[in-house]
């Protein structure tokens, strides 16, 4: 079977920010990697279409004030696409293929990023779960944010540009 290709084109994909710890179990008792469906998961992203098309996502695994035993991750990424100028897309399938095949190409770079990450700690490696990316973008919508999402990938990358700018 020859697929047919997206008009969506990825051209890259970085990783901006993360955090990855190991947080052992008080008593010395043993643990396993079923705990992970206890994990509380914590997701944003953005999408970006002025200059270029830019799609961020961060993702907070058990992330919390008390975390459970086992792994506490942070992962953000951003994926940059670009539309097949040569394809005749409607304004509507647009905005489609940003929202759900952008939005889950992205998401699953940073599932495959932290499944990297965690493929040679103590545990085994950590799979992100399946997300409703329709339930996702209802929950963005319907959720007041105090910053835009561009101001906020504006201090994020100025943040790492600083990082990395200092001898």
């Amino acid at each position: 079977m020859k697929p047919l290709l997206s008009p969506l084109i990825l051209l890259d994909f970085s990783i901006l920010n993360s955090n990855f710890q190991f947080i052992p179990p008080e008593d010395n008792s043993e643990i396993g990697s079923e705990l992970f469906s206890d994990y509380e998961i914590d997701l944003d992203f953005a999408i970006f279409t002025e200059d270029e098309t830019k799609i961020f996502v961060k993702v907070a695994i058990n992330q919390i004030e008390n975390p459970a035993v086992g792994y506490s991750i942070l992962a953000e990424g951003v994926a940059f696409f670009k539309l097949d100028e040569t394809e005749k897309i409607s304004d509507e399938d647009k905005v489609s293929l940003l929202q759900f095949s952008g939005f889950s190409i992205t998401l699953n770079s940073l599932r495959g990023f932290i499944t990297a990450l965690t493929s040679i700690a103590p545990l085994g490696k950590y799979i992100l779960p399946s997300i409703d990316v329709n339930d996702a973008f209802r929950q963005k919508s319907a959720k007041p944010d105090a910053k835009s999402d561009k101001e906020k990938l504006k201090q994020s990358n100025e943040k790492k540009t600083k990082k990395i700018a200092k001898p």
